[in-house]
């Protein structure tokens, strides 16, 4: 269940603003800190055993107090007047480590970066290799204005899929920030966490929302994103300005920043990579673009990372699909239209095949969905549980002027706020898609693999031919040993596969559960390996070879294993 929509205002400085935002959702802040904490290395290291924990947690913590030292003054300010007033009504954390969460996202990308661009240091083992192929690439913006929308005006629509799946998605909040100083803005958060980052529009009308990348150009030092976001809402009016803030304040990881500006009905994204900024802008004469998790800037491709193939492929196929929904639209684009893009489940190398894993657009850690018309100050916003693009939604209005206070849907006369849920807005959420979102809650938070294969083969017995669950079988079952069962999904998922690298996959899984029981069939299964054309195949033939029944370790949010 998810708690109602929050609404709150906070006004004054930074550091008044974040003790008023602490005082009023400081339960929900307290139960935020622990999962923050433990965040990376359940995250990175989570199949790993206490050594490989240890090391993850003591680099993520040594990365975030060193990005907290250069924070602005008057955020660290807002900060610690946050923290202070939740544990003055929650105590029993740490100060220190409920100010160091703010940094979690840039640390968590920063180790995966180090450990894919070189093996260096603790990860001078399998372990870096380990830690890469966990990361989860994840979110999708498009944005479209002019021609492509009913009105001509600027829409904002974004999907934030993020490990925090029964914690992000179980308390939907908007917060309002009218400062003493600078511009109003809002931002789009769970109830609890005062991050204006995640989604968030400004008084000017710019919508902003990144999107992790991974880059050789990392640095220890540099602006945290959460930092960046926040300096952008409350100073720049125009794209223009967004830009010379981002190129004043180098980030310290590697982003993707999608930036809609409804003043000037356009949008671009800002490519970050520790000292390097770049512009991506719409190709001549459109009127849209999208945004997931590679570098498009020429510039920045030569130090672009991936963790495996199939992280490219997550999403570049994510992008690629939100590309034709646009462009294949039969009217001018609605909020509902681009709302129902969000939740859609094909994978455009497998046209017309419905699927709850993988290269999609409704991926199991959609945590938060949103359309934003920032030039009417309406929203749409998910307010159910993963994947919140499906499911309940609410239409949601506001005010830059008004009372401070909190205040949940239901409750909002003379608040500045308007919330309406809405009835059939979106697709609902289907048996199947309950079942992995179990299943996917028990794997990333405890890696239970006994529960999270308990849950998918729910999700299989009503989803029978979705390829995708039957891959995510097949890895689960074999990491406990059941290479019959495995095997069964194999030929199940190979009977109705038709993308290339997920048939591959099956194929390399395949051949290696039935090596030691029947080679024969493991040779077929590798010949047509050899036979198929694609991007990411060539590893999974090199996979394939290891003449091995070694258990793999899976990875259930890119849909991969090794």
């Amino acid at each position: 269940m998810t708690k109602p929509l929050f609404l709150a205002r906070l006004i004054g400085t930074q550091e008044q603003m974040g003790a008023q935002h602490g005082r009023l959702a400081a339960a929900d802040a307290a139960r935020l800190l622990e999962f923050y904490r433990t965040l990376p290395e359940r995250a990175l290291a989570g199949d790993q055993g206490r050594a490989g924990r240890f090391v993850v947690r003591h680099l993520a913590k040594a990365w975030q107090a060193r990005l907290a030292v250069e924070r602005p003054p008057e955020l660290a300010a807002r900060t610690r007047a946050f923290i202070d007033a939740v544990l003055a009504a929650s105590p029993g954390h740490s100060r220190r480590d409920g100010r160091l969460t703010f940094a979690m996202m840039d640390s968590l990308q920063n180790c995966v970066s180090l450990a894919a661009r070189a093996q260096l240091g603790p990860f001078a083992s399998s372990l870096g290799a380990k830690v890469a192929s966990a990361a989860v690439p994840a979110c999708s913006t498009v944005m479209a204005w002019g021609g492509a929308t009913e009105d001509g005006e600027l829409l904002f629509a974004r999907n934030f899929d993020f490990p925090g799946v029964g914690v992000w998605d179980a308390a939907p909040a908007f917060v309002v920030c009218a400062p003493d100083g600078g511009q109003r803005y809002g931002f789009f958060t769970t109830r609890g966490a005062d991050a204006p980052v995640v989604t968030v529009v400004n008084e000017a009308g710019l919508v902003m929302a990144p999107h992790t990348r991974l880059h050789r150009g990392i640095t220890w030092g540099g602006a945290m994103i959460v930092d960046l976001v926040h300096e952008i809402a409350r100073r720049a009016e125009t794209l223009d300005e967004a830009i010379r803030i981002a190129r004043a304040r180098p980030a310290s990881s590697s982003w993707g920043l999608a930036i809609g500006s409804a003043r000037e009905r356009t949008g671009l994204v800002l490519e970050l990579a520790g000292k390097q900024v770049e512009v991506v802008r719409p190709t001549p004469g459109a009127e849209h673009l999208a945004c997931t998790n590679r570098y498009r800037a020429p510039a920045l491709a030569p130090g672009e990372l991936s963790a495996s193939p199939a992280w490219a492929i997550h999403a570049n196929h994510r992008e690629q699909r939100l590309r034709q929904l646009v462009e294949a639209r039969s009217a001018p684009l609605t909020a509902r239209a681009l709302a129902r893009f969000l939740g859609d489940r094909v994978d455009p190398a497998a046209p017309g095949q419905r699927r709850h894993l993988g290269a999609i657009l409704a991926q199991p850690i959609n945590v938060h969905a949103v359309v934003i018309a920032p030039a009417a100050r309406r929203a749409w916003v998910g307010i159910d549980r993963a994947p919140s693009c499906e499911g309940t939604w609410a239409e949601l209005g506001w005010e830059w002027d008004g009372p401070a206070g909190g205040w949940e849907r239901g409750a909002l006369a003379n608040t500045g706020f308007t919330a309406t849920e809405l009835s059939g807005f979106v697709e609902p959420h289907d048996a199947a898609s309950r079942h992995v979102h179990d299943a996917v809650r028990a794997f990333e938070h405890d890696h239970d693999v006994a529960a999270a294969r308990a849950s998918i083969e729910r999700a299989v017995a009503l989803a029978p031919d979705d390829p995708s669950l039957r891959i995510a079988a097949v890895w689960l079952a074999l990491e406990l040993g059941a290479r019959e069962a495995a095997v069964v999904h194999v030929h199940a998922g190979l009977a109705c596969e038709r993308e290339p690298f997920r048939r591959g996959q099956l194929l390399c899984w395949g051949a290696r559960a039935v090596q030691a029981d029947d080679a024969a069939l493991a040779t077929r299964w590798r010949d047509e390996l050899s036979q198929l054309a694609g991007d990411g195949l060539d590893e999974l033939r090199a996979l394939a070879d290891r003449r091995t029944n070694a258990r793999p370790h899976t990875n259930l949010l890119v849909v991969d294993a090794y």
